[in-house]
């Protein structure tokens, strides 16, 4: 058992050693893939992340440039002059880049050229043989990592910009997103409670109450008494008797009229009462 658990870890030593190794060969390096390793250097490479911070989007920021009215003043200069690919491509690009620029941060617009700046970058072809370059902008808040995909022939095929932000604020933010989308759902619920209660007033107002069993009973028993008080001399009617010990047990609740007996049947003044 010992020599198998030792042949077993020497196997996966070996595998996690050729794994580093084929990493490390592979970063900042694109030989053995598409790309011309004399064209895709790291000079070259850091210089178009830079042409692209610096020569578009921030020069596009500077003139008023926003999302919104990117495809209105940009489309004709960009789509025409290459293609559309390309301007969909920088239009996604700017975007991600125009939303990450309040964290990135910066002093005043007639400083930001020099405000933000690419740092670094780092680039690797993928499993897919795509060239990924990794640039890093820094501004006067947070960094920001703007990943490019490149064609062999040099054309961006996606950019995407995302803030670095640290364990706190990351937390702090999901606590937030977390908070509001409880509150949301309670508020939610809240309304629905509210509609359904409200139901009954809009939809039910007209609809008499249900009367229970023994209101019907004491109907029944006040028509039999109204009735008796009509009559002169009942004490000898057999069928009355039944009929208003009937109604008794029926408001008692009872199954019959074993617990009690009706023995006489006088008119009064006032309206019939239990003693």
């Amino acid at each position: 058992m010992k020599r198998k658990m030792l042949v077993l870890g020497v196997m996966l030593s070996c595998l996690l050693g050729l794994t580093a190794c084929g990493e490390d060969a592979k970063s900042n390096t694109v030989e053995g893939s598409r790309y011309s390793s004399d064209i895709f250097t790291q000079e070259s490479l850091k210089g178009y992340a830079e042409a692209l911070e610096d020569n578009n989007f921030e020069a596009w920021y500077l003139q008023g440039i926003t999302p919104d009215n990117f495809e209105e003043k940009m489309y004709f200069d960009i789509a025409l002059s290459t293609s559309d690919e390309r301007y969909e491509v920088l239009a996604s690009g700017y975007e991600s880049w125009y939303k990450a620029l309040n964290d990135l941060g910066y002093k005043s617009v007639e400083t930001l050229p020099g405000d933000l700046f690419v740092k670094e970058i780092s680039y690797e072809v993928n499993k897919d043989g795509k060239l990924v370059v990794d640039a890093v902008i820094q501004g006067t808040k947070h960094a920001a990592d703007m990943e490019i995909y490149l064609s062999n022939r040099g054309e961006p095929t996606d950019i995407g910009v995302t803030v670095q932000k640290t364990t706190g604020e990351k937390l702090e933010n999901a606590g937030l997103n977390t908070l509001l989308g409880m509150g949301m759902a309670f508020a939610i619920l809240i309304l629905i409670s509210l509609i359904i209660s409200l139901f009954p007033m809009l939809f039910g107002g007209n609809k008499k109450k249900k009367e229970s069993d023994k209101e019907i009973a004491q109907k029944a028993m006040d028509n039999t008494i109204n009735q008796i008080a009509e009559q002169e001399d009942l004490s000898s009617d057999a069928e009355l008797v039944a009929v208003i010990a009937a109604a008794i047990a029926a408001y008692e609740g009872s199954a019959g009229t074993d617990g009690f007996r009706v023995r006489s049947i006088r008119k009064v003044n006032n309206n019939w009462k239990k003693h």
